[in-house]
């Protein structure tokens, strides 16, 4: 019989596929071959399902920008490590699931902006100082200003609105945004080693082919 765990991973990958809104309980019973009355066994109804795969991707998040963290050298090597995973990560995004969220569930809503704010954006400021102290970013930046900018930017980015998925790739919108927002943060120096980072990786990537 599955658990509450396997439940929300079934669960996860639905709504990462077709969106949250569109997937229902006898879907999620569907994709895993049980009944829907064993879902409710573990949970009462879908918002709780949406809250508990919520803090699933988020605290997985937290893991892997922990991992960046600890493996980066310095703020130029995090960019890039940042960078590899954005390109890597984005096409398992559905656009649409973060805004079926905000519209449809509260509380899941309310988990993911205590999140944003104690983990997204402190990571970002946390970086941004990190660069200022090493001198690879302006000393005259504001690390919370910039911070919430960027988190900002990524969520414009999912905005089908802003960019309709018929005619923006979703992993160029974000590496886009990505690579203006931190070359507007980068010293002579910061830049320079930026770009040397990026050549290696061209040539490590050519050394494979």
């Amino acid at each position: 019989m599955e658990n509450k765990e396997q439940i929300a991973e079934a669960a996860e990958k639905l709504f990462m596929s077709f969106g949250i809104r569109s997937v229902t309980m006898d879907d999620i019973a569907k994709q895993l071959g049980i009944s829907k009355k064993t879902i409710y066994q573990h949970f009462n109804d879908k918002d709780e399902v949406v809250c508990q795969t919520t803090w699933r991707i988020l605290k997985r998040e937290k893991e892997l920008l922990d991992e960046i963290r600890k493996n980066a050298k310095n703020a130029i090597h995090e960019l890039h490590l940042l960078t590899h995973y954005i390109r890597h990560h984005i096409v398992n995004i559905n656009p649409s699931a973060l805004f079926d969220i905000q519209k449809y569930h509260k509380e899941a809503w309310k988990i993911y902006l205590d999140f944003k704010d104690s983990v997204f954006i402190k990571n970002v400021e946390d970086s941004i100082e990190r660069g200022m102290a090493e001198g690879h970013f302006r000393s005259n930046l504001n690390p919370k200003i910039l911070a919430k900018l960027r988190i900002e930017q990524i969520h414009l980015g999912f905005d089908g609105q802003v960019f309709p998925k018929d005619e923006f790739d979703l992993t160029e919108v974000q590496m886009q945004l990505f690579e203006n927002f931190f070359y507007g943060l980068l010293t002579q120096s910061g830049k320079q080693l930026f770009e040397s980072y990026s050549e290696t990786l061209v040539t490590n990537a050519d050394e494979k082919n």
